[in-house]
C-alpha cells in the first residue's frame, strides 16, 4: 500500500515541474491537481473524474496509471460506492434492523482476488445497464417517429457495454472544470544531451529561454545522457560544446561550436542564442 498523494506530489517535485506546470500540460485545474495530491477527493466533481484525472496526471508524471487507480479503488473505492447508492443502500449494507454491525469474526478478511471479483461484477453491471438504456432511448426514437420506420429497416445495433450506433449520445451538464476526463496530451518531442570526447561537457538548461526555469546544470561525463521532453523547446549553454552529442527527436544534429556558448533547441533544430 502506497500514498496517492504523496506519490504524486514527490514525482512531479523530482521533474521540477510545479501546479501551474501540470495545468497547462494536462488542462486540469490546479484546485483539482492539489486536491489528488492531498487525497482530498471529495472535493472532485465526482467519482468518475476522480479516476480520469488519477490516471491522465500519473500518465503525465510517467507513473503507472493502472497501479495508482487499482490503490484508489482499494482505499476509496467502496466509501464511494456506498455515497452514491444513497442511504436506502446503506442501510441494506447494514443488514435488517436489530442486527449486528460488527462483521462475523470467522469470517475471513477479503482478498485482493475477491476485491477484484467486486469491482469487475460492478463493471459488467453497469455496462449490462448502459446497453439496456440504449436499446430503450433507440425504442424511444422509433416510438415518436423520428428513427427508421420503413419496411425491412434494421434497428442500430448495440455493442455490449457502449451506446448504440446511430442514437445521439445523450448529454448532461459538465462541472465546474476546463478539462475533460482524459485531456488530450499534445505530443512531446525527446531531446537527449550525452557527454563525449575525453572530458565531457559541463551543460545549463533552462526551459524555453535564458529567463526561463533551470531545468538542469552540472557536467556530462562521456557516455553519461540526460532526456528533456519538450513541447517548444530549451535553453542551452555548453562550456565544451565540441565534446556534446546532441539529438533531436533521435536525430543527431550539431552545434558548429568549437567554443563556449548558447543555443536554442526546439523539435525543428537548432539555433545559435548569443
Amino acid at each position: 500500500m502506497f500514498e496517492i498523494g504523496n506519490t504524486l506530489r514527490e514525482a512531479r517535485l523530482r521533474r521540477g515541474l510545479d501546479i501551474l506546470d501540470c495545468e497547462a500540460e494536462t488542462k486540469i485545474r490546479a484546485k483539482y491537481l492539489r486536491a489528488m495530491e492531498e487525497e482530498q477527493f471529495d472535493l472532485m466533481p465526482s467519482p468518475t473524474y476522480v479516476r480520469g484525472f488519477l490516471r491522465t496526471y500519473a500518465d503525465f508524471l510517467d507513473l503507472d496509471g493502472r497501479l495508482v487507480l487499482d490503490e484508489y479503488e482499494s482505499r476509496f473505492g467502496e466509501l464511494r460506492h456506498l455515497s452514491e447508492a444513497g442511504p436506502r443502500s446503506a442501510r441494506q449494507a447494514r443488514g435488517p434492523r436489530g442486527s449486528s454491525s460488527r462483521p462475523d469474526a470467522r469470517r475471513p478478511p477479503p482478498t485482493p482476488m475477491r476485491r477484484r471479483n467486486q469491482r469487475r461484477r460492478r463493471t459488467e453491471v453497469q455496462l449490462l445497464w448502459l446497453a439496456i438504456g440504449g436499446v430503450m432511448a433507440v425504442a424511444l426514437l422509433i416510438w415518436m417517429g423520428v428513427g427508421e420506420t420503413r419496411s425491412g429497416a434494421q434497428l442500430p445495433v448495440t455493442a455490449p457495454g457502449g451506446p448504440t450506433a446511430g442514437a445521439p449520445a445523450p448529454t448532461a451538464s459538465a462541472p465546474d472544470t476546463d478539462s475533460t476526463e482524459r485531456p488530450v496530451r499534445a505530443k512531446k518531442t525527446a531531446i537527449t544531451l550525452t557527454g563525449d570526447g575525453t572530458n565531457g561537457c559541463w551543460v545549463q538548461v533552462r526551459s524555453k529561454t535564458a529567463d526561463g526555469r533551470l531545468v538542469y546544470e552540472g557536467t556530462l561525463a562521456p557516455g553519461e545522457s540526460r532526456t528533456f521532453r519538450v513541447l517548444e523547446g530549451i535553453w542551452l549553454r555548453a562550456a565544451n560544446p565540441a565534446e556534446l552529442a546532441v539529438t533531436i527527436g533521435g536525430k543527431a544534429v550539431s552545434l558548429d561550436a568549437s567554443q563556449s556558448g548558447t543555443w536554442r533547441l526546439t523539435p525543428n533544430g537548432v539555433k545559435s542564442a548569443a
